[in-house]
């Protein structure tokens, strides 16, 4: 069995991602306001801080929650450029060096333009990987089993018998590829406890750790399992192209 093109192939996957997610984000830009309708998912992101004092009422709202301090910090957080809101983070106490200290408890509480509490919405987070898989399945079909990364990389996706993929294939092959990826989105979006956004935190705190490193482990294994295990058993034959009869091929 001749080789796959999988170096090929997976610079072409990390084309589009980029391209793809970065077109997604500013679909996104002219819908979020800063305050409660946030930017998320960009390739850049910075953040500029100022130390402010705390009013008596905000020292109390954070003493309540086990955290006694007289400032905290007012962060701006920006994605690509675009401003993505505002939070104020207070900790229990800072290091040597005047940084959040890694053992610190940390509440961090997002405001909007008036400086009131909201709770945000990320619309990136949760649409970006919805239209990015279907970008990629509609732009695979119309351009005949190619995407501008596949073109990059002078590859292309065709039926067994050599024909171009129908379109049934082609969703068929891309659902399958990111098929770990859309199961830790909809872990994450059905049960936040277990997404990546809050088990990393509870590792980095050392909590629950037996938990942590099962979840981790097992995602681990799957995506071994998926995506790399074939470059060895199959050739560079993915589960994907198997299961929807389809291979990739050079293209000139």
């Amino acid at each position: 069995m001749e080789p796959r093109h999988f170096t090929r192939r997976l610079i072409a996957t990390v084309i589009d991602i980029i391209l793809l997610s970065q077109l997604v984000f500013y679909m996104m830009v002219p819908f979020a306001d800063g305050n409660t309708v946030r930017l998320s998912g960009g390739i850049y992101q910075s953040v500029s801080c100022r130390i402010v004092p705390l009013v008596p009422e905000s020292q109390a709202y954070f003493s309540e929650r086990g955290v006694e301090a007289e400032n905290g910090s007012l962060c701006k957080a920006y994605q690509n450029g675009f401003f993505a809101g505002s939070s104020l983070l207070v900790s229990s106490h800072t290091n040597a060096q005047g940084d959040i200290a890694n053992d610190a408890i940390t509440i961090t509480v997002a405001l909007d333009s008036a400086g009131q509490q909201v709770s945000p919405v990320f619309p990136v987070a949760y649409l970006q990987p919805i239209l990015v898989l279907a970008l990629l399945i509609l732009i695979t079909f119309v351009m005949q089993g190619q995407t501008l990364g596949k073109k990059i990389t002078q590859v292309q996706v065709i039926k067994i018998d050599g024909d171009y993929p129908s379109f049934r294939q082609v969703a068929q092959r891309e659902v399958l590829k990111f098929a770990p990826a859309i199961v830790l989105f909809f872990i994450g979006v059905f049960a936040p406890a277990y997404s990546l956004e809050l088990v990393v935190p509870l590792l980095q705190k050392g909590e629950n750790i037996a938990l942590v490193l099962g979840f981790l482990g097992t995602a681990t294994f799957i995506y071994i399992l998926w995506w790399v295990a074939p470059m060895i058993w199959w050739n560079g034959t993915m589960p994907y192209d198997k299961f929807s009869n389809t291979l990739v091929e050079r293209s000139y």
